[in-house]
């Protein structure tokens, strides 16, 4: 039985949800409404699912989106035993639900999502988590890419489908979703696909630069203005969104699915991180 991790976000909100959210950690300061992500594991990745309505209900301004000890998420950080439990039907069952509530309820949360990454980066699902917000700020040493087809042998369905496109166009997408292509925070910059490129001992500064921006704005005015310009990302997910997702699902029924996991975990030991094949 999961032990309950109630939210008490300082001292000017309590949400005791009584929901275990895994190794994610939030704080409400001066508006601002934080999260970090540490390693996926099960719980992880259904608290990720319930997170961003948190946020959306709090009397938050913006939300930054960050991982644990000045990282982000990606698949160094993944339990394996968690990710190849997908090929089990009943875990891979409730996974799919939680893989189409995460960036339903990034784009949903009515406050902006500014993503802030530093490296090693924003990979696999924790790419699609970072271009899912609003805005990212990237240290110049990160680096992104979705390896869900070069490295585990699956459809990219849990948000790759939807966001590379709507940031980037189709066809500079594909060569990150079917040729293993990894962006550099800079050309990451140069093609749209983040919004700030900086040193890494400027990133906190740049982002709360942007919260700070955002707050001086009437909050409703903010609020419809994302709500009406996420309605392409929501065109998007019902187009290919859902439909990506239903396709990761059937490849994830096959035996392979934990050899792919187990190989591509080698490969990211013995490149000592995230490099092109």
């Amino acid at each position: 039985m999961g032990s309950y991790n109630p939210i008490t976000i300082s001292d000017d909100f309590t949400y005791n949800h009584g929901v275990n959210l895994g190794n994610i950690t939030t704080t409400l300061e001066n508006g601002i409404f934080t999260i970090a992500i540490g390693r996926l594991d099960g719980a992880t990745h259904a608290g990720m699912a319930q997170v961003f309505r948190i946020a959306h209900e709090s009397p938050a301004d913006v939300v930054v989106v960050t991982g644990q000890n000045r990282s982000f998420l990606n698949p160094t950080n993944y339990d394996f035993d968690f990710v190849k439990s997908q090929t089990e039907w009943k875990s891979f069952v409730q996974i799919f639900k939680e893989g189409e509530e995460i960036p339903r309820d990034i784009m949903n949360c009515e406050k902006p999502t500014i993503a802030k990454v530093f490296a090693p980066g924003a990979h696999s699902l924790g790419a699609s988590i970072a271009l899912c917000c609003d805005f990212v700020v990237a240290a110049e040493d990160a680096t992104f890419s979705d390896p869900h087809l070069s490295g585990f042998g699956v459809t990219p369905g849990d948000g790759g489908s939807l966001v590379w496109p709507t940031r980037i166009g189709l066809g500079r997408a594909r060569e990150f979703l079917m040729l293993d292509r990894i962006a550099t925070a800079k050309e990451a910059l140069d093609m749209g696909l983040i919004n700030r490129c900086v040193p890494v001992d400027e990133v906190d500064a740049e982002v709360d630069k942007i919260a700070k921006k955002l707050q001086s704005y009437n909050p409703v005015a903010t609020k419809y203005t994302k709500r009406w310009l996420n309605q392409y990302m929501r065109h998007a997910q019902n187009i290919a969104g859902m439909g990506s997702l239903y396709a990761e699902g059937m490849v994830l029924q096959r035996a392979e699915f934990a050899s792919n996991a187990d190989g591509y975990t080698d490969k990211l030991t013995k490149n000592k991180g995230f490099t092109e094949s």
